[in-house]
């Protein structure tokens, strides 16, 4: 019920902020099948009796694929914005299920003898030698969801939300970065009515149009020493 309502609240998220459900069913995944097989074994194992002796056998191994393969598809979808969080909060009951073989569980004093507190494949209540048991299940929804929640469950779904979210909106494309304008040479040329002869006025403009790459620097002082020479050739 709690994930079922999860997923309703994501799908709801486009239509809250604005977003397109087009685009949002228009995302692209990829390793799809291997999502629905994973998903499937977990189904098989949740509603399907297996015999207790083969639990820790078969069992438990059906259980470690099917949370493989489906971080395998999160991981596959990691370009997809969200994604990250999925795979984070896939990876936490992953590595609590593997190291206690079965998912650590609360139970509160009132739901002793409850028929979803019996011990299966996938869920067991807490015991002692459990290993980190911060990542178990230990928030307690009760009524009206009696159900028990881990840290990993929370934060893939505030990923699901994410990746609604993002998914629902129109990718934003970088701007090309504009070409830096190359500076101006300074172009420093006598003007013809300075008495100069036309030799020298000649030289003038030549020294001036110089490569902007040698440095303002050169043109200045080559255009001095044209006007200096001009100036003791007229002098003389």
């Amino acid at each position: 019920m709690v994930y079922a309502i999860a997923v309703v609240v994501a799908l709801l998220i486009p239509l809250v902020t604005r977003g397109s459900f087009s685009r949002l069913l228009a995302v692209r995944w990829h390793f799809g099948l291997i999502l629905f097989l994973g998903l499937a074994i977990q189904i098989v194992l949740e509603y399907v009796t297996i015999p207790r002796e083969h639990w820790h056998d078969y069992g438990f191994g059906l259980l470690v694929a099917s949370y493989v393969l489906i971080l395998a598809f999160a991981a596959r979808n990691l370009v997809v914005r969200g994604m990250g969080i999925v795979f984070i909060g896939i990876a936490c009951n992953a590595l609590v299920i593997t190291l206690n073989q079965g998912m650590p569980f609360k139970v509160p004093a009132e739901w002793q003898g409850k028929s979803w507190t019996q011990p299966t494949v996938k869920h067991h209540p807490q015991q002692s030698d459990d290993k980190l048991k911060f990542l178990s299940d230990i928030i307690v929804l009760k009524q009206p969801y009696d159900a028990v929640l881990s840290f990993g469950d929370l934060i893939l779904l505030v990923g699901l939300c994410d990746v609604a979210y993002n998914a629902s909106r129109k990718p934003k494309r970088r701007g090309s970065r504009s070409a830096r304008p190359s500076e101006p040479s300074i172009r420093l040329e006598p003007a013809p009515d300075q008495g100069l002869d036309e030799g020298a006025y000649r030289g003038a403009t030549a020294a001036s149009q110089v490569d902007p790459s040698n440095g303002q620097g050169r043109e200045v002082t080559r255009s001095r020493r044209t006007r200096s020479r001009a100036t003791t050739t007229r002098s003389s």
